[in-house]
């Protein structure tokens, strides 16, 4: 959903910088932290990699499952408790990551990790939404994912260099930026961005709007290549990089990358395909990445695959936020976001679950060694084949 007017402001509001700030600071704790959580649970902690799977899986069923409610509540009371109260839970998930030694302890810290962003996601996207209108908003959402990909390069860096002291101190770190955010929202934000009360569609006017439902089936699809980001691609990173430190620096290389060029790739591939096109597109680049990354299994092979699955992440983020704000009705910009977070949810967890199992098998002898990048390879063709076909997006 979004709004053109006759004039736009010069200026960007106050209340927006607070946003991007937000945005930044999150990204920064986001991203020193869960880049090496699997390998601190599987080296320091000693749990099996698919058990590692099922907490990841937990995480982004809390956060995504959840966000229908959390939407739902976002659009009726004032966005900025809603990102107050979800960056204060999402602080104390963190803190308690670094400081749990068992499965149930690590469950409740992955559940309140999770709980947190369901709750200041779609709010926070939904006051984007209510910021920018007279505004160019396919600016103010570019420059949000501008903004949360140089906190991808920066977190990285600031994690792997604090991981150098103690895993705690990574955790204890990453919680201290929440609570920052959560003070610069308290002081920073406006109150009233979710409109009047009892102006807001219910859920049930959401869930009806078919073709909705439908993309949000391709967009778990989709997601749960997407979600080998935080399993996969570090684990097959550790495996060829000598230390945790190798690993920050992959991912902040491929962050620099996004902040580089997410802006011109993104202009280029809209001025030439539709959206639907450009999400099939993007889905062949996340799991060539995948695929290249594992069969090749070399420095080389981790470079060029870190490097298409990059390209799939800059070219399916925007598209895929742009095309929920399409479908949004006014007064449920939250609300449809949050049920896409359902989708989200699911192919989180499948992906996790699936993606730890499957990488347990490149540790075998012969074809079956093959097993994982065959199966990400033909996932990623079926994704494009439905997200090609006409009428699958706005």
């Amino acid at each position: 959903m979004s709004s053109t007017a006759p004039q736009r402001p010069s200026r960007t509001p106050a209340a927006l910088w607070v946003l991007y700030t937000d945005t930044f600071t999150m990204a920064v704790g986001f991203y020193m932290l869960v880049p090496l959580l699997a390998i601190h649970l599987v080296d320091d902690v000693g749990i099996a990699v698919a058990v590692v799977g099922l907490l990841a899986g937990v995480r982004s069923f809390c956060q995504h499952g959840l966000m229908p409610l959390s939407g739902w509540i976002a659009d009726r009371i004032d966005y900025r408790w809603a990102i107050c109260a979800g960056v204060l839970v999402r602080a104390v998930g963190f803190a308690l990551l670094g400081t749990a030694g068992s499965v149930p302890a690590l469950a409740v810290a992955s559940v309140l990790t999770g709980l947190g962003g369901s709750l200041f996601h779609p709010a926070s996207y939904a006051a984007y939404a209510a910021l920018s209108d007279g505004l160019d908003t396919v600016k103010v959402y570019s420059t949000r994912e501008l903004l949360s990909n140089l906190g991808f390069v920066v977190g990285p860096v600031v994690g792997s260099a604090v991981a150098g002291l103690d895993f705690r101190w990574v955790s204890f770190t990453a919680a201290g930026l929440f609570l920052l955010a959560f003070v610069v929202t308290l002081v920073g934000l406006p109150g009233g961005l979710s409109g009047a009360p009892g102006t807001s569609p219910s859920m049930r006017t959401v869930l009806a709007d078919r073709g909705f439902v439908r993309y949000c089936v391709l967009a778990g699809a989709l997601w749960l290549l997407v979600s080998q980001l935080y399993l996969v691609v570090p684990l097959q990173a550790s495996s060829v990089l000598p230390s945790a430190i190798g690993v920050g620096l992959l991912y902040s290389g491929s962050a620099v990358l996004m902040v580089a060029t997410m802006l011109p790739l993104t202009r280029f591939v809209s001025a030439r395909a539709g959206k639907g096109t450009i999400l099939a597109g993007g889905a062949v680049c996340l799991a060539a990445g995948i695929c290249v990354m594992g069969a090749w299994g070399t420095l080389p092979g981790l470079l060029v695959g870190m490097g298409l699955f990059t390209v799939g992440q800059m070219i399916t983020q925007p598209v895929m936020s742009s095309v929920v704000a399409d479908f949004a009705t006014p007064g449920a910009t939250a609300s449809y976001f949050g049920v896409q977070g359902v989708a989200q949810a699911v192919g989180g967890v499948v992906g996790s679950v699936g993606g730890g199992l499957l990488y347990a098998l490149a540790d075998s002898n012969g074809l079956v060694a093959l097993t994982p990048w065959i199966a990400f390879a033909v996932w990623g063709a079926l994704c494009a084949a439905f997200l090609s076909r006409r009428g699958a997006v706005p």
